[in-house]
This record gives structure tokens, sequence and C-alpha cells, in this order.
């Protein structure tokens, strides 16, 4: 981060203050990897700051998306590549977990994963990046679904879905690999007990698996369906 952001950057406080004009934006590194070629990638999360510096992203507030490229000698580290603002992705000014994953032989990828409730009903979604000549967004996914707060004896159907994301082992001819979601969960309804907590009532299951593929653009559903009730 001292490479990157030089004296903007507080080692006490594990981030970076980068001011431009009458905009500052607050820099904290979110995970980093060491590539098959040497160079090492970071990925930061910026947010609006005040002019104390202090954090002032609300809930509906998107992280901003910065990668850097950076290589280390025995000079220390330097920075080759700066892409930012690459996206808005995430809540409450931050773009969420990265997940490096494998789109394909050599092609480095990375998955940000974020969520929130709004009026007791959960959502968690995916935002999928490669990291080639660019740094190119290649889709947004919903990872759950979940309505219990929100569910009442009142609700015709309550819910929790969830989907794990992984890999097929063989590259499309556009050298990206299949995207298989896993869906797991249930449809349901509660009623009032005699204790005055609800009881619940299992509708439905849900077990199925959806296959996602790279279509010079994008990862578009090509067989299967997604389950996920939109909220």
């Amino acid at each position: 981060m001292r490479a990157i952001f030089e004296d903007a950057y507080d080692p006490a406080k594990e981030r970076a203050l980068v001011v431009e004009g009458e905009f500052r934006t607050l820099m904290t590194l979110t995970s980093g990897i060491k590539l098959t070629d040497g160079r090492t990638v970071a990925i930061v999360n910026g947010v609006d700051a005040d002019e104390d510096g202090n954090d002032i992203g609300g809930y509906a507030t998107p992280g901003t998306l910065n990668v850097y490229f950076l290589k280390r000698s025995d000079k220390g580290w330097e920075v080759l590549e700066r892409r930012e603002d690459v996206a808005q992705v995430g809540v409450r000014g931050d773009i969420g977990g990265v997940e490096w994953v494998t789109l394909g032989p050599g092609k480095q990828g990375f998955i940000l994963g974020s969520g929130g409730m709004w009026q007791g009903y959960l959502l968690a979604t995916a935002d999928l990046f490669a990291l080639d000549d660019e740094t190119r967004h290649l889709g947004a996914f919903r990872t759950m679904s979940d309505s219990s707060g929100a569910c009442t004896a009142e609700s015709e159907d309550c819910w929790s879905v969830e989907a794990d994301i992984r890999f097929d082992t063989t590259a499309q001819p556009g050298g990206y690999a299949d995207m298989l979601f896993d869906y797991h969960g249930k449809h349901y309804r509660v009623s009032e007990g005699k204790d005055g907590k609800q009881v619940e009532h299992l509708t439905s299951t849900v077990k199925q698996t959806a296959r996602w593929r790279f279509d010079g653009k994008e990862y578009v559903l090509v067989s299967g369906t997604d389950p996920m009730p939109e909220i």
C-alpha cells in the first residue's frame, strides 16, 4: 500500500486517504495474490471520506473496486499498472469479500461477494471479474435469498435458498470454463403455535444445478434454471 499510495498511506490505520480536488477517497487493501508470472495483484476498496478522513459511505452506497499490479525486486515494490475505479459494487461503501478463482488455463479471476438485509429480506450477490488485459466484469449473480425476517403467518410463501459456485474442469472455446451453481434450500409457510412461537411447515425443497457459460461478453444461463426468489 505504501508503494501504491506513497505518503497518503497511514500504516497505523492501514489505509490511505487520497485527495483529488474536493474529493476524498479512503483506500483499504481487501486482498492480494501472486500470479504465476511473478506479478502481485492488490484489490483495494475505495469509499468516499469527509475532511477528517472518515468513511461516509451509507447503507446503499457501493464500494469502488481498484486493482493494482505490482512486482517486488531488490529495490522494493514497483507499481506496474493501476486500474482504478473499475466498478461500483457492494453496500455500505464496501466491495465485499474476495474469492480468487481460476476461470480457465492461465486465466485468473476473482469473485466479490456482498449482501445485506432489507426489511427482513436477506440477499447475497456475487460479482465475477477476470484479470485479462483489462479487469472485466463477467456477470452479477444472486447467491442467497432469504425471507425469514419478513415471514409471518399471513405470508403465502417463505423461503431460504443458497447457491454454491464451482467451475468446470474443461474450458470452453472462449478460454473460460463453465460456471456451475449448486442450489439448495426450501420453501415453507408458518403458523403460530400454542406457545406463541412460529411453527414451520415445509412446502418444497430446492436441490438443483444450473450451468452458466461465457458468451464472449459475460456468463449466461445455458442449462437448468435459477430458482433464487427475487426480493
